[in-house]
């Protein structure tokens, strides 16, 4: 079309795009594209390896006899969220960058149309609300320990997953029917076998992945978690006052360079969460929001770009759990078949090691 027409249609994902007639915004694309392939296929690849490769640790850690509590048992579902959420990711985000040809198949458009996409997000959504049901479970622990014993066991534990499971699934149901599969009969060879449904090209659809991306999947359990964790940090500041006229000087000093430790982790992997999730946030909304001036083929790849954070955030948990837990190291040190001689410390008390659980979201269980 000549002139500076619009050009309506869908990108290689069936998402749909306006683009402006080619110039500079063709350059940018260009771009884009090579970070979509680099982020899936390069670093995408290697933190996926690393995160399975922690969460099964993390798996065999939480589940044994010392390790298990409420809490580990809610680690031990979050380990699982995030392997389901890697894997997703390598067959329907990473694999389609190395193999382009595999888009063509009418196998894949059925695996990703019924299968690959409404469960990646499925393991998405659950993997982030974990750490909602991770940090409640440390509230109630630290700020009602009178009631943690009846209210934090294992039982109840099991079924706090489940309910959250099941509301996760009905949240994300209609992802299950954005795409379908187009058999070969009825398309190119070389196109993709798979497109948006009536529904997944509707202003509805759009509207359904704003307020779940943007509101119930970011929003609502970050501030949840940041609420509940300053609560919990304030709790941990009144319990050390309180023991501070029972203390000698050193013991005093010790417990706040335990508490100023404490507090440094727990905002700083509360906001490496924040950052790592902002980026996809807001190219999700700028993609919801349609402005007339962006070329939408360039958003959608930088949404792409963006979904590394939440690889991320799924795959350095196990390292977190090393770096925040003595307790932790010392299972792992057993696992691997290593001793360790030297003696190890409590951090503080356990009302302080149980705030350190939180931070990440999932942090740490009783250093």
């Amino acid at each position: 079309m000549a002139g500076n027409s619009t050009i309506a249609g869908f990108t290689d994902s069936g998402v749909r795009t306006v683009t402006d007639a080619p110039n500079v915004a063709d350059d940018v694309m260009a771009v884009a594209k090579k970070m979509h392939w680099v982020t899936s296929t390069i670093f995408g690849c290697i933190f996926v390896i690393i995160g399975l490769i922690g969460n099964i640790f993390s798996i065999l850690i939480w589940s044994r006899k010392s390790m298990r509590s409420s809490t580990g048992i809610y680690l031990i579902a979050q380990a699982l969220a995030d392997m389901g959420l890697l894997i997703f990711f390598f067959i329907t985000d990473s694999l389609p960058m190395m193999a382009p040809s595999v888009k063509a198949s009418y196998a894949f458009g059925v695996f990703f149309s019924y299968i690959g996409y409404p469960i990646f997000f499925l393991f998405v959504v659950w993997s982030i609300w974990m750490t909602v049901g991770v940090t409640v479970d440390r509230y109630i622990q630290v700020c009602w320990f009178t009631k943690a014993k009846e209210m934090c066991s294992d039982k109840r534990a099991g079924i706090g997953i489940g309910i959250i499971a099941l509301l996760c699934f009905l949240i994300n149901t209609p992802h299950f029917k954005t795409f379908y599969p187009i058999p070969e009969s009825d398309r190119n060879p070389e196109d993709d076998a798979f497109s948006h449904t009536e529904f997944g090209a509707s202003e509805g659809s759009q509207r359904y992945e704003f307020w779940v991306h943007c509101m119930f999947l970011v929003l609502v359990p970050w501030l949840t978690i940041f609420i509940l964790n300053m609560l919990i940090i304030c709790r941990v500041v009144r319990a050390n006052r309180g023991m501070s006229t029972r203390k000698s000087i050193k013991g005093q000093e010790k417990a706040k360079r335990a508490e100023n430790q404490m507090t440094r982790l727990l905002l700083t992997v509360t906001f490496v969460f924040l950052i790592l999730i902002a980026l996809q946030c807001i190219t999700q909304c700028f993609f919801m929001m349609q402005p007339e001036t962006a070329d939408l083929r360039i958003v959608n790849e930088a949404f792409s770009v963006a979904k590394l954070g939440i690889v991320i955030n799924s795959s350095i948990n196990f390292f977190l759990y090393c770096l925040s837990a003595r307790k932790f190291r010392k299972e792992l040190f057993r696992v691997i078949g290593i001793r360790k001689g030297e003696r190890e410390e409590s951090f503080s008390s356990s009302t302080a090691s149980t705030t350190l659980s939180t931070a990440k979201f999932k942090m740490s269980y009783k250093a």
